[in-house]
């Protein structure tokens, strides 16, 4: 986002849509709200800390004057199982 921010001269990404493997967390909700991206498409569920419908979904609080368009579970199967490997990887690498 930061650098995306870069590139069009401005914090605000009016219009854009943010592609993200998980769902968002606090902190990431939080600066896609504040960044005014427009829709955020994710491939999985993040059911532990996912704040965009897994655990709350902020984007839907009244108090916020943005609205952001969410399309969850893209490719989630696939998605979960590149995960899987990638955390049996770090987790065999660290027991070496």
């Amino acid at each position: 986002m930061r650098d995306a921010g870069t590139r069009l001269g401005n914090y605000r990404l009016d219009g854009c849509t943010l592609f993200v493997t998980l769902e968002p967390c606090l902190m990431c909700t939080g600066a896609i709200i504040h960044a005014r991206l427009a829709r955020v498409v994710y491939g999985a569920a993040e059911p532990r800390s996912g704040m965009v419908e897994s655990r709350a979904n902020l984007f839907a609080q009244p108090w916020y004057n943005h609205r952001v368009e969410v399309v969850g579970g893209v490719l989630a199967p696939r998605i979960a199982k590149h995960l899987k490997a990638f955390f049996a990887e770090r987790r065999d690498i660290a027991e070496s």
